[in-house]
């Protein structure tokens, strides 16, 4: 795991702007060099394995909205004020200073105002030069290599943008956050587990900055593609977490312990979430003209990635400390509980969507059964193991077909099958014992939520 430096010091920033302005740089400058690395692009199968005859133009223009992006962040500091920038490069220079890798500072040329305008030059032409290779027919894949070598390692090599390459900036938590990790850590007897730990835990609270981000970013068209890039960061920082875990946290605590399968439940489901992610989610965004599918893909991107990191905070305190208060983390947490009655509701919203095109397959009912299906892979989907994701995913394209409602009855009536069992094995989660379903009754009667193990405990 990276060290972590506190650049957040108001001594050193005027306020809260420049903190941001730091985070926002870090974010794009890392996600760049990411997206120009092969095994952290949003690919399937296929194109892994044929990379080498893959045309990479689309990306090459994802890349040019975040050099343009960060072009226009810098422009924003250049108007905060002359002190204040000076200040900040100063910093900037001693951080560089104190690496121990035995470079040596470039000498700066000018004031605060001269250097920061020089960033956003060379910012400006990376974005010129990128937006005129996003115009030819094709990129190869050793065309694009060569590009992100040229672009990162001139970055890089800035003396006002390196240093953000080889520093962690802290992210910021409020007071109740910091209470509640740190009465975990303080339940650890041993001062180096408490060291990695805390490394763990800011490293997953970056993470839900980063998922954030790239929500944020996926609001507006005009934005839209750039937020690739930030996934890309977040499938390089998630491995470097799961990794982390497995070599270096988990072979501290008996083989056989609480803590040690915890901690192998976390690894696990960072392996299985952020392939869905990337291997699933974020396939052909770049290619996809419908501004609202695209939309769609990269919210329930970011939602995923945004479970997955809050979920693993939470387990990785509970693995440590009891009596933790998942709510004090996030206030907007749902519990497993409430996760498991949400879809458990809108699996029967769905049971009743088709029934009613069974029972009358006109065009309204059609229309109905298709809402709800598209709103349903928006939301409550996600909480299905991934094996059941496809299913889902022909079903809605099957009935998005333009054809009579009447020549949808045979899948209609295999659709509500398969949503009236995973209903009941929906049921059969631990969580829900004590909570029975009232929506309806299946197999001749008998409520959903039978005794039983359940592959979704």
């Amino acid at each position: 795991m990276p060290r972590f430096t506190v650049l957040e010091t108001s001594a050193l920033f005027s306020n809260r702007v420049k903190y941001d302005y730091l985070f926002e740089m870090e974010m794009w400058l890392k996600g760049l060099e990411r997206f120009f690395q092969i095994d952290c692009l949003p690919l399937s199968a296929f194109e892994r394995s044929h990379a080498s005859l893959k045309n990479y133009v689309e990306e090459v223009g994802a890349a040019r909205a975040g050099v343009a992006h960060m072009a226009m962040l810098t422009t924003q500091l250049l108007g905060e004020g002359k002190e204040d920038l000076a200040s900040f490069l100063v910093y900037l220079d001693s951080q560089v200073a104190r690496t121990g890798s035995g470079e040596v500072p470039a000498r700066r040329r000018g004031n605060a105002e001269t250097e920061l305008a020089l960033v956003v030059e060379k910012l400006d032409d990376f974005a010129k030069i990128l937006d005129e290779l996003a115009r030819a027919p094709f990129v190869a894949l050793q065309t694009y290599l060569s590009l992100g070598r040229i672009v990162v390692g001139t970055l890089r090599q800035d003396p006002n943008l390196g240093v953000l390459f080889r520093e962690n900036l802290r992210p910021v938590l409020d007071k109740e956050s910091k209470q509640s990790l740190g009465r975990v850590l303080e339940s650890l007897p041993e001062p180096s587990h408490r060291g990695a730990l805390a490394a763990l835990f800011v490293a997953l609270f970056k993470g839900l900055r980063y998922a954030d981000r790239a929500r944020t970013a996926a609001e507006s068209p005009a934005t839209r593609t750039r937020a690739l890039l930030v996934f890309s960061l977040l499938k390089g920082e998630s491995e470097s977490i799961a990794s982390f875990i497995s070599k270096r946290l988990a072979p501290r605590f008996p083989e056989g312990s609480s803590q040690a399968a915890g901690l192998r439940r976390i690894v696990t489901a960072f392996e299985a979430e952020v392939k869905k992610v990337m291997d699933v989610e974020l396939v052909d965004v770049v290619l996809m003209k419908d501004p609202a599918l695209v939309l769609t893909r990269l919210e329930d991107a970011a939602a995923l990635v945004r479970d997955l990191y809050q979920q693993s905070v939470i387990s990785l305190a509970e693995t440590f400390s009891s009596g933790l208060d998942e709510r004090t983390l996030f206030p907007e947490y749902r519990t497993r509980l409430d996760q498991s009655l949400v879809l458990r509701d809108e699996l029967s919203q769905l049971v009743k969507a088709t029934h009613d095109l069974v029972k009358a397959p006109d065009k309204k009912s059609l229309r109905t059964l298709v809402a709800e299906l598209e709103s349903f892979r928006r939301s409550g989907m996600r909480h299905l193991v991934f094996k059941d994701w496809s299913l889902f995913e022909r079903f809605l394209a099957g009935f998005s077909r333009e054809r009579p409602p009447r020549s949808f009855l045979p899948a209609a009536h295999q659709f509500e099958g398969f949503l009236k069992t995973l209903v009941k094995e929906i049921g059969k989660r631990s969580v829900l014992a004590n909570h029975p379903f009232k929506g309806f009754r299946l197999d001749g009667g008998s409520p959903s939520g039978g005794p039983g193990a359940s592959r979704y405990n």
